[in-house]
């Protein structure tokens, strides 16, 4: 694994984070130690990945949800405990973890998880990517064409477009073939998958008549 993925560990005890900051060289990955969430949040440093120790498992007092949730844009993550409960495993799994250890670690188990993590990473960056190029292709659209791809996006069909924004069908057909040219759309799926990925999925129907 390249030396140019950064993992970052967060472990309160001291040798527990020793241990695991050798066990990752060993593995050629690179990692920097944080006692606590606090720490890391407050550093400031760019991360690929984080390695948690499940604080919440121990004594129920950690709010995992700043890091646990992908939509906010925060890098993956895999946790751990010395004696997991079941039930807190699939929770974690559930609210977005990539992975969940049991201390001390099986080497093959790390390696399987340092894996998942990284592929985790790689197709976040992809979709942040498209999600970043499918905003910037709607920033392009007037008003009445960004109008007719939510109300494709809701399955109206040309006319009924029409009847909701108080115009013709010929003149929908000219904004839905100008917005597809705009966002180089090659069908009307193409388009409205561009506009869920800007983030367009959101909008109320009825406010989009004339």
């Amino acid at each position: 694994m390249s030396s140019q993925w950064h993992l970052h560990v967060i472990d309160p005890d001291v040798r527990r984070r020793a241990r695991i900051a050798f066990e990752l060289r060993e593995m050629h990955v690179h990692n920097e130690i944080y006692e606590s969430i606090e720490e890391f949040v407050s550093g400031g440093r760019s991360a690929d990945a984080v390695l948690l120790f499940d604080e919440a498992e121990a004594d129920g007092s950690e709010d995992l949800t700043r890091l646990l949730d992908p939509a906010s844009g925060n890098v993956p993550v895999a946790l751990y405990s010395e004696a997991p409960m079941p039930e807190r495993i699939v929770d974690v799994l559930r609210g977005g973890a990539v992975d969940y250890l049991v201390w001390p670690f099986a080497r093959d188990l790390l390696k399987s998880a340092m894996n998942r993590l990284r592929d985790e990473e790689v197709q976040r960056e992809l979709r942040r990517r498209r999600e970043l190029s499918a905003k910037t292709a709607l920033e392009s659209l007037s008003d009445r064409e960004t109008d007719v791809l939510e109300l494709m996006m809701f399955g109206d069909s040309n006319k009924e477009i029409a009847q909701r924004l108080g115009i013709s069908p010929r003149t929908v057909e000219i904004h839905r073939g100008n917005m597809m040219r705009k966002l180089k759309a090659r069908s009307s799926t193409d388009a409205v998958r561009i506009g869920l990925l800007a983030g367009l999925d959101g909008a109320d129907e009825e406010s989009l008549a004339a």
